[in-house]
C-alpha cells in the first residue's frame, strides 16, 4: 500500500515540478492519477513522515494544498479567460472600467480555490503534527512574509 502511495506521489510531484507557476485553476485532466488517490496518498504520507523529515513533510504539504488548484477542465479554462479579462480591467484615461461578469465569476472561483488551499494547509499540518503557525510558505505572497 505504501509503494502505491510513493507511485502516485512521485508521479503527482513530477507534474507539479512541470508547471509554470501562476496559474490559479489548472485542469483536473493534467493530473496523472485521480485526484482522490493522491489525495489518500498524501495523507498517508504525511501521517507516517511526520517531522522525521521536514524538507519532505513540507514538500508533501505543498502538493497537498496545491491539489486544490486542479477544478474541472471546463472551470479552468473559464477562471483563465476571466484572469484574462480582470487584468484588463481598471481605471483607463481616469475612467473605471469595471470587469465583466465573466471576470467577476473566476474572481469568485479564484476566492474558493483559496479557501480551500488553506484548508488543505491546516489538515495536512494536522496530519504531519506540524502546528499551523510553522506551515512552510505555500503562496508567493506567504514567501514575502
Amino acid at each position: 500500500m505504501i509503494a502505491l502511495a510513493l507511485r502516485v506521489l512521485r508521479d503527482y510531484g513530477r507534474l507539479l515540478a512541470s508547471l509554470e507557476p501562476g496559474a490559479c485553476a489548472l485542469p483536473r485532466s493534467l493530473l496523472p492519477h485521480p485526484p482522490g488517490t493522491i489525495h489518500e496518498a498524501s495523507r498517508r504520507a504525511l501521517k507516517v513522515v511526520g517531522d522525521s523529515d521536514p524538507a519532505l513533510r513540507d514538500a508533501l504539504i505543498r502538493g497537498h494544498v496545491f491539489l486544490a488548484q486542479f477544478v474541472d477542465d471546463a472551470l479552468a479554462a473559464r477562471v483563465r479567460d476571466g484572469q484574462v479579462l480582470l487584468d484588463r480591467s481598471g481605471p483607463v484615461d481616469g475612467v473605471l472600467v469595471l470587469p465583466p461578469p465573466a471576470a467577476l465569476e473566476a474572481l469568485a472561483e479564484i476566492q474558493r480555490i483559496k479557501a480551500d488551499m488553506a484548508q488543505r494547509l491546516a489538515e495536512a499540518c494536522e496530519l504531519a503534527g506540524l502546528d499551523l503557525a510553522l506551515a512552510p510558505a505555500v503562496l508567493p505572497e506567504d514567501r514575502a512574509r
